[in-house]
């Protein structure tokens, strides 16, 4: 048999663009924005009070985790919608314990921790 009548495949070029592992990351979110958050928190039945929120970078979430310090955490991330801090950790200090908590729940929440968090990713559709 002659094999005069074969025909070859010509090879396939991969177009696709690959990108970069930073780009994929950004492109998910992966990093924390430099855009503040709105929130509430129920201060008593039927009162709420609403602030922005800043999500925090790892190496400072890490660094205020670590110190175990609640109110830092507060200071750190409660803000007003410029970005600026709306308390002072001597401030935050000063909160009463289940004010305080209700406050730290909220960052936990931003920086992707806990129930909350979940609960939110999902609202969003990233879960």
């Amino acid at each position: 048999m002659s094999k005069t009548n074969e025909t070859t495949t010509p090879a396939v070029i991969d177009t696709t663009v690959t990108k970069s592992l930073l780009n994929t990351f950004q492109d998910l979110g992966m990093f924390a924005s430099p855009d503040v958050r709105p929130d509430t928190i129920e201060l008593s039945p039927g009162v709420t009070a609403e602030f922005c929120v800043r999500e925090l970078p790892d190496a400072e979430f890490r660094k205020l985790w670590a110190d175990g310090d609640r109110a830092k955490l507060i200071a750190a991330t409660i803000c007003d919608a410029d970005g600026k801090a709306i308390m002072t950790v001597e401030d935050a200090a000063r909160l009463k314990p289940p004010v305080a908590a209700k406050f730290q729940d909220v960052a936990l929440k931003h920086a992707g921790f806990g129930e909350k968090a979940a609960a939110a990713a999902e609202q969003a559709g990233n879960a």
